[in-house]
């Protein structure tokens, strides 16, 4: 099996003893990692440093994890974002989802599948090499490989998970997706909300790619099953 090694990856954590002890794990894995204590180091580093995927505690002195992963996305930075949230933090993880983190962990959580998550985040980022890396739509250019949109000379950037869902899309053109099938082939895994969480990015690239975001010609809902792309 394929290892990742010398991916970047910046852990954002308060608590000393989890920083330190998931930076050991994440190099003993062959990782290079970053520490921030707080979010306004985070995006000190962020600014310069070429960073890979953030563990992203969501309760952080000086700025939330919230306000970051606001922030980087309204800059348009696509970076990976995996929230550290509080076992019953519902809401603040649905926020988290909603913000543009890319997929979220509740404390305390094993090892292992933090590891298994960053693996996951990390390679579902690579794409999938049957699937076209640009692909004109009228007169929208759409380059996945720099998660961008171009209409009417204006770029409009879009998260990781804006484009993969797109680019899954666009691949099944004319195809009838079920909300279950779209998730289970992009996500894998059980995650909070799945089907509101697919519904809300949905939402986003309609406001993206449409002339009419309220009257889809692209991305069209099929009622009570899921989506189905027309080119």
């Amino acid at each position: 099996m394929e290892k990742l090694i010398k991916q970047h990856i910046l852990c954002v954590e308060d608590d000393p003893s989890l920083r330190s002890l998931i930076d050991q794990n994440l190099r003993f894995e062959g990782y290079e990692v970053s520490l921030a204590e707080d979010g306004r180091r985070a995006m000190e580093l962020m600014e310069s440093e070429n960073i890979d995927l953030i563990l992203l505690d969501l309760m952080l002195p000086k700025m939330s994890g919230i306000e970051v992963c606001k922030q980087l996305r309204a800059k348009g930075n696509p970076v990976p974002i995996i929230m550290l949230t509080a076992r019953d933090a519902t809401e603040d993880k649905i926020r988290g989802l909603k913000t543009g983190a890319d997929d979220y962990l509740s404390k305390p959580f094993d090892l292992l599948e933090l590891l298994a998550r960053i693996e996951a985040v990390l390679r579902r980022g690579k794409g999938n090499k049957g699937y076209k890396e640009v692909y004109q739509l009228g007169k929208i250019r759409i380059d996945f490989r720099e998660q961008k949109i171009i209409k009417r000379e204006e770029i409009l950037k879009m998260t990781q998970q804006e484009s993969l869902l797109l680019k899954y899309l666009v691949h099944h053109e004319g195809k009838i997706l079920s909300r279950e099938e779209i998730f289970q082939d992009i996500w894998g895994h059980d995650h909070l909300y799945s089907m509101r969480t697919i519904d809300t990015h949905i939402t986003k690239l309609r406001q993206k790619i449409e002339e009419i975001p309220s009257k889809p010609k692209h991305i069209l809902t099929v009622h009570r099953v899921g989506y189905r792309f027309m080119g």
